[in-house]
C-alpha cells in the first residue's frame, strides 16, 4: 500500500484501513451537542490536511478521520476544552494518571485533545514530508502500549494553533480501575510544536441514569438512529485493529498506515 495511491490527492477512503469525510455531512449535530463549536462558527471553516499516505495536501471543510478504531478531527483552537479532566502542563510531553472508580462502570474508550502549532516554516513542496506527530497510550500496569501516527493531520496556519481531537475505542478491558496509564505526545522534529494536551476517560452507558460520557461514535448514532456500520466504515476497536501492527515485543503496537521517515525510531522512544 502506498505506491498505487502516491500523489492521489482525491483519496478519501482506503477499504478496511481509513475513511475521511467532511464533519458537516456526517455528524454536525453530535459536534454541536458536545459543545465544541456551533453551526455558525464552523460554516466557513477550512483546514489544510496533509495525507502522509498519498504525500499530498488538500484544503477543505473540517474532516473526520476513522482509522483502526480511532476517530479524529482537526480544527483551529488554542486550548484544551474544560471538560477534559486531565491536562498536561504547557510544554510537558507526558501525562500519568491512575484510573479512578466511577459508579462501577467499565471504561470503553479514551478521548484525547492535542494543541499544536507549526514549528519551522516549511515551503509548500515539503509540507507532506514533515514528520507526523504521534500519540501514545501506555497501560503501565498491563504492559500494553499503542503508538498512533495518523494517516492524515491538519496543518496549522503560521502563528496559529490547531486541535487534534481523537476518540479511542476499547472493547476488551484494556483500561481498568486502579491501573496506571501514561499518555504522551511526541513530535520528533521541528515540523510541529506540541503545546499541551488533555485526556478524558469514556465509560459505558448506564441505562438507568443516562450516558456518563458520550463518545463521538455513540453520540452520532443516537442523533441519526442509523446503525453504526453505516456511519463508520472503519468502526473496529483499537486492539482488534492494532493486532497487525504488533512489534516483536508482545503488547506493543505502532499503528501507522503509511511509510513515514523515522517510524522505526518511534519504537524505542
Amino acid at each position: 500500500m502506498g505506491h498505487e495511491v502516491f500523489r492521489c490527492e482525491n483519496l478519501i477512503e482506503f477499504q478496511n484501513v481509513f475513511k475521511t469525510r467532511p464533519l458537516r455531512s456526517v455528524d454536525i449535530e453530535m459536534i454541536k451537542d458536545i459543545g465544541l463549536f456551533n453551526l455558525e462558527s464552523i460554516g466557513s471553516t477550512e483546514v489544510e490536511m496533509i495525507n502522509y499516505l498519498t504525500r499530498t495536501t488538500r484544503k477543505g471543510p473540517l474532516q473526520g478521520l476513522d482509522e483502526c478504531g480511532i476517530f479524529s478531527t482537526f480544527l483551529p483552537g488554542s486550548e484544551v476544552p474544560d471538560w477534559f479532566c486531565y491536562k498536561s502542563g504547557m510544554g510537558n510531553s507526558e501525562l500519568s494518571i491512575t484510573i479512578p472508580r466511577h459508579l462501577n462502570l467499565k471504561i470503553r474508550g479514551l478521548n484525547a485533545c492535542v494543541v499544536y502549532a507549526q514549528g519551522k516554516v516549511l515551503v509548500e513542496e515539503l509540507k507532506c514530508y514533515s514528520v507526523v506527530p504521534f500519540l501514545r497510550i501506555s497501560n503501565e500496569t498491563k504492559g500494553l502500549k499503542w503508538t498512533y501516527l495518523p494517516v492524515t493531520i491538519g496543518f496549522p496556519k503560521e502563528k496559529e494553533d490547531m486541535l487534534w481531537l481523537s476518540h479511542w475505542r476499547f472493547a476488551n478491558d484494556e483500561l481498568e480501575v486502579g491501573e496506571e496509564i501514561l499518555v504522551s505526545v511526541r513530535d520528533e522534529s521541528d515540523s510541529f510544536w506540541t503545546k499541551e494536551f488533555g485526556i478524558q476517560l469514556v465509560y459505558e452507558q448506564n441505562n438507568n441514569e443516562g450516558t456518563i460520557t458520550e463518545d463521538i461514535t455513540t453520540m452520532f448514532q443516537h442523533e441519526t438512529n442509523t446503525p453504526l456500520s453505516q456511519n463508520h466504515v472503519v468502526a473496529e476497536d483499537v486492539s482488534a485493529s492494532a493486532s497487525r501492527f504488533e512489534l516483536h515485543k508482545v503488547g506493543e503496537y505502532v499503528i501507522c498506515n503509511h511509510s513515514h521517515i523515522g517510524v522505526v525510531s518511534y519504537i524505542d522512544i
